[in-house]
Formats: C-alpha cells, sequence, structure tokens
C-alpha cells in the first residue's frame, strides 16, 4: 500500500526510473506520504536518523563513498534548515543529494499556522537547483509536469558537476490514506546528455605551447578522490623536470616523485632562496587547498600564469593571479600535457627540500615527548591498510597534514566550507554505505557539537573513532591572535574538562581513554584487532600539556633552530 497521492507515486517512480536507491528520513507527520511510498517500494533502501542535521550529513557521507544522490527527506518548518548546513557542505564538495522537503499548503505560509515557513528556495544560495511541485497535482499536465522536474532534479544532481538539488513538496491533509501502487505509462521522462568537457584543438596548442617553454611549472592538488586514471596520468607528468607536483592529504594523490606536506615543505623555504621554488606557471588541480602558507607564497610571488582547472562554471582566483580557467577534467588537462617535456632542474629543487624536511621531521618525532603531534604520529601509523580515514576539522586535518600520505588508505575531510558540525555524521554514512573500515579522527570541540550522530540504529560496526580531547578549541591555540585578547580561555579556545565517557555509554558505544604513548599503542590494537558490534570510541587525552608548544618546537626544528 502507498499513499493514495498520484504525484506522490509518480515521484517515487521517477526516483526508481532514475536509479536512486537510498533514502534517509527524519521522522515527522507532513512527508507521511513520502514516507510511506519510498519505504513500500523495494527498489528503495530507507533508513530513518532523528536529528535532521544528522541525518543530512550522514546521507552526504553515503553519497560521497557511492558517488551517485542519496534522498534526504524531512518534515515541514525548521527541519528543512537543520540540513543546510549538510546542504552547503555537499554544494561546496560537489557531492549529490536529492533534498526533498514537505511543507504545508502554499496557502498557508505566513498565516500563523504550525511548522509553516517559507521554503521555497530556501537553499538558494548553496544548491545547484530548486523546485517546487505543484500542490495535490491531479491533472495529467500538472502531474506532467511535476514528472519533468524531479528528472531535472535528478539530472542536475547527476551532472559531471555534481551537487545537491532541492525539491519543496506541499501537501494537503489527509497525509495518510493509501491505496494499493499503480502503474504509470504516462510518465513525463526527461534524460540528459553530460556534458562534454573536452579540450578544444585550438585551446590544447595554446596550453601545450605555454607549457613547453615554461622550465618552472608547479602543479599544486586540493581536495580530490582516488582516481586510478589521474594518478596514471600524473605520474607521466611527473616525469618532466620542469613539473614539480606538491598535494595535501586529502588529494589522495601518490606519484613519483611528489611533494606531499605543503605546510612542512613550506616551512623551509628562507626568503634567500624563495627564488628556487618561484614557478612560472601555477596550475591548481582538485578542490580546496588546506594550506594558508602555499597560498601566502603564491599571492606574495605571483607567478606569470594561473591556470585554475576544473568543471565549474566559476573560476576561483585562489592566488590573485588567475590567467586561464580550462573547464575541463583533471584528466583531459592532464593528457594535453603528459608528453611534453622540458629541461630543467625545477622538479628536483622542490623534491630535495622535501627529502631534507622529511629527515628533519623525522628527527623531531624521534625524540618529541607527549602531545597532540605524537599522538597523531602513532594512529596515522596504526591505521591498517585499506581503511577510509575521515578527519576533523580543524586540529586533525593540520596535524595530519604534517605527516607523509601513506598510499594504502584514502583521507577524506569536510573541506567545502571546512565546519566542525557533522564530521562524525559524514565518517558514520560512508562506513554505512562502503563496509569498509573507517576511521574518524576528530578534536574534542567537533565530537561533542556532532554527538547526536550516534543517536541513531544505524551505526556500522567497522567505524573507529578517535577522539583527541585537549581540552578545547586547540586550532586557537595555533594560530596568531586569540592568545592575545582577554577572551581567549571562554571566547576562543572554549576550554572545558567534559569527557565523551557518558556519551558513549549512553549510545552503547565501547570507550576507551588514554593519556600517554604506552596506553594509544595498547589500544589502537585493540581498535583494530577486536570486533565490536557498535564502534568504539577511543579518547586520547593530551590537554595537560601546551601543545602550541610543541607545534612551535617543531616548525623552529624543521628550519634548524632546534
Amino acid at each position: 500500500m502507498v499513499s493514495n497521492k498520484e504525484f506522490i507515486q509518480r515521484l517515487v517512480k521517477v526516483c526508481e526510473i532514475k536509479q536512486i536507491k537510498h533514502v534517509v528520513f527524519s521522522p515527522g507527520s507532513r512527508n507521511a506520504p513520502l514516507v510511506i511510498t519510498f519505504d513500500e517500494n523495494p527498489h528503495f533502501e530507507c533508513i530513518t536518523i532523528p536529528d535532521e542535521r544528522v541525518a543530512a550529513f550522514f546521507a552526504m557521507g553515503m553519497a560521497l563513498h557511492l558517488n551517485e544522490p542519496v534522498i534526504i527527506c524531512c518534515t515541514s518548518g525548521s527541519a528543512a534548515l537543520n540540513y543546510a548546513p549538510a546542504i552547503v557542505e555537499a554544494y561546496y564538495q560537489k557531492i549529490p543529494l536529492l533534498v526533498l522537503t514537505a511543507d504545508r499548503p502554499v496557502e498557508w505560509v505566513d498565516q500563523g499556522a504550525g511548522q509553516t515557513m517559507r521554503q521555497k528556495n530556501v537553499y538558494n544560495n548553496y544548491i545547484k537547483g530548486s523546485f517546487e511541485l505543484i500542490q495535490e497535482a491531479q491533472h495529467l499536465q500538472d502531474l506532467r509536469h511535476n514528472d519533468r522536474m524531479v528528472c531535472e532534479a535528478i539530472n542536475l544532481a547527476k551532472d559531471p558537476r555534481k551537487g545537491p538539488v532541492h525539491i519543496n513538496v506541499p501537501l494537503s491533509e489527509p497525509l495518510y490514506d493509501v491505496l494499493e501502487a499503480q502503474e504509470f505509462d504516462n510518465l513525463q521522462m526527461v534524460d540528459a546528455q553530460p556534458s562534454d568537457f573536452s579540450i578544444r584543438e585550438i585551446e590544447r596548442e595554446t596550453i601545450r605551447d605555454i607549457w613547453k617553454k615554461a622550465t618552472r611549472k608547479l602543479i599544486i592538488f586540493g581536495q580530490s578522490k582516488p582516481n586510478k586514471q589521474v594518478d596514471h596520468l600524473l605520474e607521466e607528468v611527473a616525469q618532466d623536470p620542469s613539473v614539480a607536483i606538491i598535494s595535501e592529504t586529502c588529494s589522495n594523490r601518490y606519484v613519483t616523485p611528489y611533494n606531499p606536506c605543503i605546510d612542512r615543505l613550506i616551512t623551509t623555504i628562507s626568503d634567500e632562496d624563495l627564488a628556487l621554488y618561484k614557478p612560472d606557471i601555477v596550475v591548481s588541480l582538485g578542490d580546496a587547498i588546506i594550506s594558508k602558507k602555499i597560498k601566502a607564497m603564491i599571492r606574495k610571488y605571483h607567478p606569470k600564469e594561473h591556470w585554475y582547472v576544473n568543471e565549474q562554471k566559476q573560476a576561483q582566483d585562489t592566488f590573485l593571479a588567475l590567467t586561464k580557467h580550462i573547464r575541463s577534467s583533471e584528466s583531459a588537462f592532464l593528457s594535453v600535457v603528459n608528453d611534453l617535456k622540458t629541461d630543467s632542474t625545477f622538479s628536483s629543487t622542490w623534491h630535495n627540500k622535501h627529502l631534507e624536511t622529511k629527515g628533519r621531521h623525522e628527527e623531531f618525532i624521534d625524540k618529541c615527548e607527549w602531545s597532540d603531534l605524537i599522538a597523531f604520529h602513532h594512529i596515522l601509523k596504526e591505521v591498517p591498510a585499506n581503511t577510509d580515514l575521515h578527519l576533523g576539522n580543524s586540529s586533525p586535518i593540520r596535524y595530519t597534514q604534517l605527516f607523509d600520505q601513506r598510499p594504502n588508505i584514502n583521507y577524506f575531510c569536510n573541506r567545502g566550507v571546512s565546519g566542525i558540525d557533522g564530521s562524525t555524521s559524514t565518517a558514520a554514512g560512508a562506513a554505512y554505505a562502503s563496509d569498509k573500515m573507517t576511521t574518524m579522527v576528530t578534536g574534542d570541540m567537533a565530537f561533542f557539537y556532532d554527538s547526536n550522530a550516534l543517536w541513531h540504529h544505524h551505526l556500522p560496526n567497522q567505524l573507529r573513532i578517535i577522539m583527541i580531547n585537549n581540552g578545547g578549541g586547540g586550532i586557537f591555540k595555533i594560530i596568531p591572535g586569540p592568545k592575545t585578547t582577554n577572551q581567549y580561555k571562554q571566547y576562543f579556545a572554549t576550554e572545558q574538562q567534559f569527557s565523551a565517557e557518558h556519551i558513549a555509554k549512553a549510545f552503547g558505544c565501547p570507550y576507551y581513554k588514554v593519556d600517554d604513548v604506552e596506553g594509544l599503542q595498547k589500544h589502537l590494537t585493540t581498535l583494530y584487532e577486536e570486533r565490536f558490534d557498535k564502534p568504539p570510541i577511543l579518547e586520547v587525552f593530551t590537554g595537560h600539556v601546551e601543545n602550541e608548544k610543541v607545534l612551535e618546537a617543531y616548525f623552529g626544528y624543521l628550519v634548524g633552530k632546534g
């Protein structure tokens, strides 16, 4: 039995034909026709998560792994606004979500009706497309109009420039009336031809000509998903001695030679030696770049050319030096230049600096005492091969950036808008969809903020949660500025003395705590060698250590001051 509202039945059928399979609901009444009709269709895997913010991030994690749209569906009113943090993150990460918000009848908006607000275009600034179905459509023309809008929404979400799309669904009472499922032979289905982002021949020749003449080319790879084709092409380009490649943890790129750990490397380049590393051409591949140091360096000594390679319509002038927006995939661009070689020492200059800095890094780690830095050293070393590693903002991703990427694990972080909200929920959703061992390394503030990530019945048992509890927002102890103010402890670092122990107990998760290297090594073994019914939580206490001084000493040692 399904909802007796034909336009809802048709919506669900269109989603089935378009091969959407996963739906994440949050409880409510106004979305009852959608809940009933989706759940009664065996094509769909439906789950429910009470907290809409958690539900949206969980679905985003699923879509991140599946690389296909996942539906999120809620009741009317403020429930829709709770989706917003995940939607904006998905928008900037290009993760496909189909957002279905049930709504009150349009005639009741702004008329004092309960759970009613202006939901049409509510995500307007950070959505790929917004649609509103014709309310209670009954005439064939209106029904087919709704069909077309649902098709267009799904096509937009699946476009090569993937992202979230919103459909607002006004619904009148009664909401729970049902009937036998119907078959439809008059659905208006609309398919879309994928965009062709190949580079035109005249552009190819221009790119190749400039590329061949330049002797100092720097490829900066931002956030990206694992991709063997891109790795293969990048490996070929890396053999050009005039090309230096630098990447970040979340680039998920592994080629030879390359230079990971941007912040670690840039720190050791003196002003006197900077001319050796200054590029003529900078090429941006991938998405968000985390490192502030590389942004500052390129902005200060901007190159003659900055090429932004991305399929999206709008270019990003990250370094204030943009000269060319190449609207193509990474693979298409790399294919244009992969057979060109230019005599130069630029690649070896960068790579030798990386090797030198890596040696200093290892020397410091060998004699460093208990701290955030040492905790990350052991955690990142012990994460099992073939694991998906999710990292929280802000300190966890920055600490991880100081260590060489491992080629046998995949790295993820919500760097679309870089908020601390939803990190654990995203990791849980990705683990649920993948069945892979998944580790979430998060900070105390991010963990407590997203503790409702544990409040549902779909927690995957292959998820491991490691929380670094350094007594507050550790990032504010590191960045310049906050500690010079009277408001530092209360308003910026938000110092706290809470523990995850009772949160773990409330949700039935195994809990372990450590405050030294020996305990950390012991419980990391437990975490990965034992089987659990629910995700275990390992809380790593470092709050009694002045971590900012350890980090200051670390960077000082890299440049030869220690």
